[in-house]
């Protein structure tokens, strides 16, 4: 009966050890030739604003609540109102491109917004925008053209929630822009 009990015993603790832990995948920009923008909000392990405009705290904060491949850092926003935007501009590509916006939010009490617009010379015109509802990490992706001058950039700005009451936060992280011709 041991010995029953020892080869059930060392055949469980085989097959154990035949797993393998998967890690997930970080983002590659390498494998991403198309590449304008890719921001996980830190840089060598640490949070970063890299290269973001923002108002700062206690308006725009950090934070370690990340969706998968998200590393050890997102941001997070209080109300628009208190002027909770933050936001980057990018050199457009020369000509009619297609775009590709990628990236991973959730919302808490009233939504955010994450808005697309076009730079050019002294204007400034919406292409596109998205509000953020979902109170889990969700990815959004929003596909868009755009006709540009040598001098145009597109500004990706990143929006809290409407009210200061209830005071919502709003989430963002890996905002991915590709060219997607």
């Amino acid at each position: 009966m041991k010995a029953k009990l020892f080869i059930i015993f060392f055949f469980l603790m085989l097959i154990s050890g035949c797993t393998k832990n998967i890690d997930p995948v970080a983002p590659d920009v390498q494998n991403k030739p198309n590449t304008l923008l890719l921001t996980s909000f830190e840089l060598n392990g640490k949070a970063s604003l890299d290269g973001w405009i923002s108002p700062g705290p206690p308006i725009v904060k950090f934070s370690k609540a990340v969706p998968l491949n998200g590393g050890n850092f997102s941001i997070f926003l209080k109300a628009r109102s208190l002027g909770a935007y933050v936001s980057k501009n990018i050199k457009a590509l020369t000509g009619k491109h297609n775009y590709r916006l990628t990236f991973w939010s959730k919302s808490t009490e009233d939504p955010g917004s994450i808005a697309i617009y076009k730079l050019s010379d002294n204007s400034k015109t919406l292409i596109k925008d998205q509000f953020i509802t979902k109170n889990k990490w969700s990815k959004f992706i929003i596909d868009f053209q755009l006709n540009s001058s040598p001098s145009d950039s597109i500004q990706i700005m990143l929006g809290g929630s409407d009210f200061i009451v209830p005071q919502g936060f709003n989430y963002f992280d890996l905002i991915d822009l590709q060219s997607i011709d």
